[in-house]
């Protein structure tokens, strides 16, 4: 009895402040425990066919260069022998030389001068896209191909007076430079095709001037 007496006199012992407090689990539930799962974005797997972009820099994309080394031989003929490369007036100088050269075979019989021409504006719009794409420039203004050709399409096959010649240069040059539409709009072309056709475009104009003024 004084046991118990003793025990009911003692004082309550205090809870302790921060005992574990039992929780139940899913393992107590007898269900498996998540496990973490990592952010989608790392789930996915790597891209192997990516340039590799760590001390080494990831290649370009294979459009954005050159097909290989530059090309020397289109880069003298887009420039027309490098004429292209004089900073004044490039075009008109590369126009010029086309009449140099109408003048140079006017002499020569219709189909001859016509396929020396027709050779000319092939190879020119082969140089001049792979010239620009040396470059990486759509429409390099040394590029004065396109002036040459257009120049002698105005006048080849035909016979006119000095007077009649001179006419045709400026008017070409006009309609080069100020590109009225249809030619403003085939200058956007992409390519050597459309580097040339703008030009091809005002000498075939400044051709049917010519022959309605020769009586052609």
């Amino acid at each position: 009895m004084e046991t118990e007496e003793r025990r009911a006199a003692e004082p309550a012992a205090p809870e302790r402040v921060g005992a574990p407090v039992a929780v139940r689990t899913e393992r107590d539930r007898g269900a498996a425990p998540d496990i973490a799962q990592p952010p989608s974005e790392l789930a996915d797997p790597p891209d192997w066919s990516a340039g590799w972009v760590g001390e080494e820099r990831a290649a370009p994309p294979a459009e954005a260069s050159p097909a290989g080394p530059p090309s020397r031989l289109a880069a003298f003929i887009a420039t027309c022998g490098y004429l292209g490369r004089i900073r004044l007036a490039p075009g008109t100088i590369g126009a010029a030389a086309g009449l140099l050269v109408f003048a140079l075979t006017r002499g020569l019989p219709g189909t001859i001068s016509v396929g020396l021409f027709a050779a000319s504006v092939l190879v020119g719009t082969w140089a001049a896209a792979r010239h620009a794409k040396d470059i990486r420039h759509p429409d390099p203004p040394s590029v004065v191909v396109d002036e040459f050709c257009g120049m002698w399409l105005a006048l080849v096959g035909t016979d006119p007076s000095l007077l009649t010649a001179g006419i045709a240069f400026v008017a070409f040059r006009f309609l080069d430079i100020a590109k009225p539409p249809p030619i403003r709009q085939l200058e956007k072309l992409r390519g050597g095709f459309g580097i040339m056709a703008d030009d091809l475009l005002a000498g075939g104009i400044v051709r049917v001037g010519i022959l309605l003024i020769l009586g052609m």
